[in-house]
């Protein structure tokens, strides 16, 4: 990464950011309830949102400066953390479909948690650092759903 342009990250993390949302899209249908859809359904149009922040970076780097700023801090519950991987499949049990995307989250938010470190205090360190918070959101609430959802029902 160390020959990357900011350009060539910003496409990749384009790309990260509709895989997010292509997943959520996908595990609507296959959730158990409204309040489970409607999570999934808020993820999604989430990533929607960030890739149109992306997108509009790399369209106007200007943007950078007021997209990156206002990071707020969220606490990491580590519920997926220690759970086992998992496999999506087109039966896939809606617990399932919650640790694979905790678990993305997870995956997604140290990513751009270590741009924002190699980016530093510049404008783009703060965007991959927001970013960052708001994957550790997503994942939080993930988390919430499966403590609320799956944990408590066994």
């Amino acid at each position: 990464m160390a020959h990357w342009t900011v350009e060539m990250v910003l496409n990749r993390v384009l790309a990260m950011e509709n895989q997010s949302y292509g997943l959520y899209v996908w595990a609507i249908d296959r959730a158990l309830n409204s309040d489970a859809k409607t999570l999934l359904k808020e993820l999604a149009e989430e990533e929607l949102r960030h890739k149109e922040k992306i997108s509009e970076v790399l369209k106007n780097r200007e943007r950078i400066s007021e997209i990156g700023s206002r990071v707020e801090k969220v606490e990491d519950l580590k519920i997926v953390d220690w759970l086992e991987d998992t496999k999506l499949s087109e039966d896939a049990a809606y617990q399932d479909i919650l640790i694979f995307a905790g678990k993305r989250e997870k995956e997604t938010y140290e990513y751009y948690r270590e741009l924002s470190q190699r980016f530093g205090e510049n404008e783009v360190g703060k965007l991959f650092s927001k970013l960052a918070q708001e994957e550790l959101k997503h994942k939080n609430r993930i988390e919430r759903e499966y403590d609320q959802y799956v944990l408590q029902e066994m």
